[in-house]
């Protein structure tokens, strides 16, 4: 009886780790993507993606691909990290208006904090942010440069 519990596990698990790897790779070209939503009836831009349109209510809503630049509004430094960020310090975290005017928050890399200014022109990048498991997928996420 015992023996046939642990088996019965074994496999929801393993059901489990499948549907998940399945749903990564299915949706794996959203995570290299700015991709956000756009309102077919009063064409609204949102990011991240939404169901329903905030400004009309209406739920007629398609993907949209963000525009891959814009202007930095406002940033903050962080000296002081979650754990795992360690070697990010300072962080510099930012208020950026895309060209297409949708506002994003993201960290700004490749960047020491004298060389950040509001104003500044800045790109979408993707990097690691890690890893499900040892031989698991890798996993991306947006962050942007300051444009030189």
């Amino acid at each position: 009886m015992q023996q046939a519990w642990i088996q019965t596990l074994s496999f929801m698990f393993s059901v489990v780790e499948v549907k998940m790897a399945i749903s990564y790779w299915r949706k794996r070209d959203r995570y290299y993507r700015l991709i956000g939503s756009s309102c077919n009836d009063c064409n609204s831009l949102f990011f991240p993606p939404v169901h329903g349109c905030r400004k009309c209510h209406s739920t007629n809503i398609k993907d949209e691909e963000m525009s891959m630049e814009g202007k930095l509004i406002t940033y903050t430094i962080l000296h002081e990290s979650m754990e795992g960020f360690e070697k990010q310090i300072p962080m510099i975290i930012g208020l950026i208006e895309l060209d297409n005017r949708v506002k994003v928050v993201g960290q700004i890399v490749d960047s020491s904090p004298s060389d950040v200014s509001e104003g500044s022109k800045v790109s979408v990048v993707f990097r690691k942010v890690g890893t499900d498991g040892p031989s698991g997928p890798i996993f991306y996420g947006y962050k942007f440069v300051i444009q030189v």
